[in-house]
Formats: structure tokens, C-alpha cells, sequence
């Protein structure tokens, strides 16, 4: 089975440098434009089904990608951006100086906004999706994600622990990676990771 796993398109928010979570914003003409050179990208492959976190700006992507494909879409809420609370539709910038931001990058194993989903959690819940992946017939799966979300799933299949999470940056917009599964464990073949591992 190989993954291609795939960020949503650019949107507003993403090129005002701002925290999306759990909300939403529109994707830029520049992200419509990476989504139709995707599609070229992935045509020849016969993919076999869409999994796709069930936030506006990833449904739109996936839709999009696969407009021409009689392809199933799946959406799953484990590959939702983990939430960010009062974080969410702020500047990048704008919360720096809260103490908990540090901990967000630097201890993210200790992370946790009141009555909200953490890191631990997103792990338990794309590993819990990774093994219903491990007893499906699939050859070719597409996912939709978000840079957090995909950053957890690859680290899930490589083993990497909550507080290592950020040992990676988060993947580029339309960035694709890919992960093969041999029937027992999982290899990543190719990741899309930006530069700045601070925002995203």
C-alpha cells in the first residue's frame, strides 16, 4: 500500500501567516492554481480512494484534486488540525510572547489548552486511522491533512514520540509525501517539509 499524502491548498490565512486550528479560510487563487498542477501530478496513479479531514480548506482541496476521478472521498476526523483555542485566526506573531507558545514548540508533550484535544491525543487518534489503513485492501491511498495533523501521521509510522514532534517542520502547502506499508511496517519514501518549522 503507498500513501500520498498531501497539505491543502494555500489559503488567506496561511499567506497572512495566521493559526487556522479548527476554523477556516478561503484557498488563494495561487492554491487553486497548485491544486490543478497536483492533479496532473497524481493522474497516472490509480488511486484507490480519498481520505480527507473534514475542515473546509482540505475538503475543498481533495474535491478539487479528484474533480475528473469517480473516486471515493472519506472524511475523517482524525486528520483534523489539532485546536488552538483563542490561538486560532491570531498572527503567528501575535502569540509569541504567551508563555504557552514555547511549550507548544519546545515541550509539546506537556502542551495542553483547557478541554482541548493534545498532541497525545492526535497520536491515538492517527494511529487508530493508520491501522483501520493496515486491514483495508487499498494500493494507492490519497490523504488530505493539515501541516500538524500530517506531521503526527508521519511520525506515527516512524515511530517518533509526542516530545520529538517537532524534529521535522510541518509540510509545504500541496506538498506531497509518500509512505509505503510491505504488509508489516511502514517506510517513508518522500516528505514535503517547509523550511520554517515555526509557523505554517
Amino acid at each position: 500500500m503507498y500513501l500520498y499524502i498531501l497539505r491543502h491548498a494555500e489559503t488567506e490565512w496561511n499567506v497572512e501567516d495566521r493559526i487556522q486550528g479548527r476554523m477556516d479560510s478561503p484557498i488563494t487563487k495561487k492554491g487553486y492554481a497548485e491544486i490543478a498542477r497536483m492533479r496532473q501530478t497524481l493522474a497516472s496513479i490509480p488511486l484507490d480512494v480519498c481520505y480527507t479531514s473534514d475542515l473546509t480548506r482540505a475538503k475543498r482541496t481533495a474535491q478539487n484534486l479528484i474533480n475528473t476521478k469517480n473516486l471515493p472521498i472519506i472524511e475523517i476526523e482524525a486528520l483534523r488540525e489539532l485546536p488552538l483555542g483563542s490561538w486560532e485566526g491570531a498572527l503567528f506573531k501575535e502569540v509569541r510572547d504567551d508563555p504557552l507558545f514555547e511549550v507548544y514548540f519546545q515541550r509539546p508533550d506537556e502542551f495542553q489548552l483547557p478541554g482541548k484535544e493534545n498532541f497525545h491525543d492526535l497520536y491515538r487518534h492517527i494511529e487508530e486511522f493508520i491501522r483501520m489503513l493496515e486491514r483495508c485492501d487499498h494500493k494507492h491511498v490519497l490523504i488530505v491533512a493539515h501541516g500538524v495533523s500530517i506531521r503526527a501521521l508521519l511520525n506515527v509510522l516512524e515511530g517518533i514520540p509526542v516530545r520529538q514532534f517537532w524534529h521535522r517542520p510541518v509540510a509545504r502547502n500541496m506538498g506531497l509525501s509518500i509512505a509505503k506499508y510491505d504488509g508489516a511496517s511502514w517506510l517513508v519514501l518522500r516528505r514535503a517539509d517547509k523550511k520554517d518549522g515555526l509557523s505554517y
